[in-house]
C-alpha cells in the first residue's frame, strides 16, 4: 500500500510539474522534463529543456556560426548531484545577407545527463533548478531567460520512467551525431589557410557522395567558405577554410554530414590535427590520364566559348576585323590570324600557371578566379567601357577598331591583333560552356604539365574559328564590302560592350560596397567625359600646345577617375556608455548610436549595407556626428537599461541625438543608406 501511495505521488507531483513549468519568452516556449518519475542514489538520469520556437523563428547550436548567441543552461543542483555538457543534436544551417549561422527551428531538446549523490537517502523530495539564456531570431534577435525547475521523488528501487516523456527523449537522442571508428578513420592536416579533412572507410565500394558539409564545435572553419569534397577509391576528403580569426586547436571536433544514396549519416569526429601536407589532395597527386576524350572535349568546350555571351564582345572586335582585312593580301590575314591566337594562348598559359601555382600554395581559386578580384573586374570593367565609347564614335584612335585602340597596319596591328587575343581569353575564361566544365574539371587534378596542355586545347577551340578564316581568306568573299554600313555595324557592336560593362558592374554589386559602387558609376561618368573631349579637341586641335593641354586635362579626369572608383574611407565608432552620451549632448554635439551585437544577424547586414557606405560615411563627417557603438554581445546592464528606456528589448536600434531637440530620432532596424542619410538631414 506503502509503495502505491508513492507511485501516486509521484505522479501528481510529474504532473504539477508538466502542467506549471513551462515559460514563455516573446516567441519562445521552454519547459524543463525529465525521463524519469523517480531517481536512485548514485544513478545517472537524463533531464532535457524542451524548446518550442514559433514559426519562422530559430535558436541557435553550441557554434553559433558567422552570428548568434549559443543556448546555455546554468543548472543549481542539490549538494553532490553532477550535471554533464549539453548533448546537442544536429544543426540546420540559415543564411541571411551573406551570414552563416547554425541553430534550430519548430522543436528541440537538449538532453543533460544527471547523476545524484552517492549518499541520497530514499523517499525524499529534490528540486533541480535551471536557468535557461537562448537568443530567438528571424528578422531581429531577442534574448531570452527563464528559471526553471523540476521536483522528484527518490527511492530505494530503480527509477521509473516517465512514459509521458520517454519517446520524445528516445526521438532527441535519434538525432545526435554519431561516433563510427569501424567504418571510418578521421585524419586531419593543416595547410596554408585551410584543413584538410580525410577519412579511409571500410566501405567497399564507397557510396556516391552527392553532398557533404563539416559543422565545427569549435569555429575553426569559416562557415560562408565552401567546402570542396571527392572521393579517391575507399578515401573521403573534405577542404575546409580556415575562420579569419584562427582558433588554437590540436583537434578538429565537429559533426560531418554526408549524404549519398543510402541516405544521411551524422559522423560525430574529433580527430588531431597535424600541421603537414596530407597524404592525398583534391588537386595534384592523383594520376588521372589525359585521354583523347578529354582533349576534344577541351577543344570542343573552347571552341562553344565563342558563342557564349561573355565573348560577346570580342566577337563584336572580330567581325569587323574580318571585314576590314578582307581587302588584304593572304599573308598579312594569316598572320594576324595566328598572332590573334598566340595572344589567346599565351593568356591561357599565364592564367592557368597562375592557378596551378596559386591551388598548389593552398588558395581556394577555380577557373575563372581572376573575376574574383574587384580591382581586376573594375579595370575590366573600364576597359571594355572605353572600347564601347570607341565604337560608338566618342573617340577615335585610328580607323580600325579590330585591335584594343591600336592601327592594325605593319608592326602595331601585330601588336593589336594579339591583345585582342588577350583580351578575349579574359573575357572568355569566366563562362563555364557546355562540354568545357568536365574538362577543366580534369585539368583542375592533374599535374602541372598536363593541366596546362588542356588548357592549351581550351585556347586552341576558342581560337579556332579566327585563325580557319585567317587561313582561308577566301571565305571572306561572302562578307559584304565595306562601305557607310560598317559605321551603323561598328557603332551597333558597341551596345555589346555596354552590354558586358554593365554585366561586370552587376559582378561588382557583390564584391563592393554600395557606396563604392556609387563612386565606380561615377568613375565611369568622369571616364567617358574624358573620352568625349579627346574625342571632340585632341583629334581636332591644329596647334600641339593645345592638344598637350587637352591631353594634360584628359589624363587628369582619368586618374581622378580612377581614384574615385577605387576610394574607400573606414568607419570609426567610439565605444558607447550613458556618461559619454551625457557630456556630448553638454557640448551640442550630433550623435549616431548603434545598439548592435556579433550574434545579431540583422545587426550584421545592417553594417554590410549601410556603414560600408561611402555616402553614408560622408554625411556623418560633414553632419559632425559622433558615432558610438553599444556592444551588447555579452550581457551589459547599462545597455539592457538603455534599450529598456526606449521600449526595446531586442537589437539592432539605431538613434540619432540632434541637438536642440531633447528626444532622439528613432531609426527602423533593417536599415538602408538612404533611410540613415534622410535621417542625418534633420540635423541642422
Amino acid at each position: 500500500m506503502q509503495k502505491k501511495l508513492f507511485l501516486f505521488f509521484s505522479f501528481l507531483l510529474a504532473f504539477s510539474f508538466l502542467s506549471a513549468a513551462s515559460k514563455r519568452s516573446a516567441h519562445t516556449e521552454v519547459e524543463l522534463i525529465s525521463e524519469v518519475n523517480s531517481i536512485q542514489a548514485g544513478v545517472p538520469f537524463w533531464v532535457a529543456l524542451r524548446m518550442q520556437m514559433d514559426a519562422g523563428w530559430h535558436t541557435y547550436w553550441q557554434n553559433p556560426g558567422d552570428a548568434g548567441l549559443a543556448t546555455s543552461i546554468t543548472w543549481d543542483l542539490p549538494e553532490g548531484f553532477t550535471n554533464s555538457p549539453i548533448h546537442w543534436p544536429v544543426p540546420e544551417t540559415f543564411e541571411s545577407g551573406g551570414i552563416v549561422t547554425y541553430g534550430f527551428k519548430d522543436e528541440i531538446f537538449l538532453l543533460t545527463q544527471i547523476t545524484p549523490a552517492q549518499n541520497l537517502s530514499a523517499k525524499q523530495e529534490i528540486t533541480i533548478k535551471a536557468q535557461a539564456k537562448w537568443l530567438e531570431c528571424k528578422e531581429l534577435c531577442l534574448p531570452g531567460s527563464a528559471d526553471l525547475y523540476i521536483k522528484l521523488l527518490t527511492e530505494d528501487g530503480p527509477s521509473q520512467l516517465n512514459q509521458k516523456s520517454h519517446g520524445a527523449f528516445v526521438k532527441a537522442r535519434e538525432q545526435w551525431a554519431q561516433a563510427d571508428n569501424k567504418t571510418w578513420t578521421p585524419s586531419a592536416y593543416r595547410e596554408a589557410k585551410h584543413i584538410t579533412l580525410l577519412l579511409s572507410s571500410t566501405l567497399d565500394p564507397l557510396p556516391q557522395v552527392k553532398r557533404a558539409y563539416f559543422y565545427s564545435i569549435d569555429a575553426q572553419i569559416d562557415p560562408g567558405s565552401p567546402q570542396e569534397f571527392d572521393t579517391q577509391g575507399n578515401q573521403f576528403i573534405l577542404k575546409l577554410k580556415q575562420s579569419a580569426v584562427p582558433v588554437e586547436a590540436s583537434n578538429l571536433p565537429g559533426i560531418l554530414e554526408i549524404q549519398t544514396d543510402l541516405g544521411s549519416t551524422y559522423l560525430r569526429i574529433n580527430p588531431p590535427i597535424v600541421d603537414e601536407p596530407s597524404p592525398i589532395t583534391l588537386n595534384f597527386n592523383q594520376k588521372t590520364e589525359i585521354t583523347l576524350s578529354i582533349l576534344g572535349l577541351a577543344f570542343l568546350g573552347g571552341l562553344v566559348l565563342n558563342m557564349m555571351p561573355c565573348v560577346f564582345p570580342v566577337l563584336g572586335l572580330k567581325i569587323m576585323g574580318f571585314i576590314n582585312r578582307s581587302g588584304e593580301n593572304r599573308k598579312k590575314i594569316i598572320l594576324h590570324g595566328l598572332i590573334f591566337s598566340m595572344g589567346i594562348l599565351v593568356s591561357f598559359w599565364i592564367l592557368s600557371g597562375i592557378l596551378i601555382g596559386l591551388r598548389i600554395g593552398g588558395q581556394e581559386l577555380g577557373w575563372g578566379f581572376q573575376l574574383q578580384e574587384p580591382n581586376f573586374v573594375l579595370i575590366l570593367t573600364l576597359v571594355l567601357f572605353v572600347f564601347a565609347l570607341n565604337m560608338s564614335g566618342v573617340f577615335e584612335i585610328g580607323q580600325s577598331t579590330t585591335g584594343i585602340g591600336s592601327k592594325l597596319k605593319g608592326k602595331s596591328g601585330l601588336i593589336g591583333s594579339f591583345f585582342s587575343g588577350v583580351l578575349a581569353t579574359l573575357v572568355a575564361t569566366p563562362c563555364s560552356a557546355p562540354f568545357l566544365g568536365p574538362a577543366l574539371g580534369v585539368a583542375l587534378t592533374l599535374k602541372p604539365l598536363g593541366s596546362i596542355t588542356l588548357f592549351t586545347f581550351i585556347g586552341l577551340g576558342l581560337a579556332f574559328p579566327y585563325l580557319l578564316l585567317s587561313c582561308f581568306p577566301s571565305s571572306l568573299k561572302f562578307l559584304p564590302r565595306s562601305g557607310v554600313w560598317m559605321e551603323n555595324v561598328r557603332k551597333l557592336m558597341a551596345f555589346l560592350l555596354y552590354a558586358s560593362a554593365g554585366y561586370l558592374l552587376w559582378v561588382l554589386t557583390g564584391q563592393v560596397s554600395e557606396g563604392q559602387l556609387l563612386n565606380i558609376i561615377m568613375g565611369l561618368v568622369v571616364i567617358a567625359l574624358a573620352c568625349w573631349i579627346y574625342g571632340r579637341w585632341v583629334t581636332t586641335a591644329k596647334k600641339p600646345v593645345t592638344r598637350r593641354w587637352i591631353q594634360a586635362v584628359v589624363f587628369t579626369l582619368i586618374l581622378s577617375a580612377l581614384y574615385l572608383s577605387s576610394s574607400r574611407e573606414p568607419i570609426q565608432w567610439e565605444r558607447w556608455s550613458p556618461e559619454k552620451v551625457a557630456t556630448l549632448r553638454a557640448q551640442n554635439r550630433p550623435i549616431y548610436i548603434d545598439f548592435t551585437a556579433k550574434w545579431c544577424i540583422t545587426c550584421q547586414v545592417n553594417k554590410k549595407s549601410v556603414f560600408s557606405s561611402k555616402e553614408v560615411l560622408k554625411a556623418f563627417k560633414q553632419k559632425g556626428v559622433v558615432l558610438l557603438k553599444a556592444d551588447w554581445t555579452n550581457e551589459d546592464p547599462d545597455i539592457t537599461n538603455a534599450l529598456a528606456r526606449f521600449g526595446r528589448s531586442a537589437v539592432p536600434l539605431n538613434i540619432l541625438y540632434i541637438p536642440g531637440q531633447e528626444d532622439p530620432f528613432i531609426l527602423p532596424e533593417l536599415l538602408t543608406p538612404g533611410i540613415v542619410l534622410e535621417a542625418l538631414e534633420r540635423i541642422p
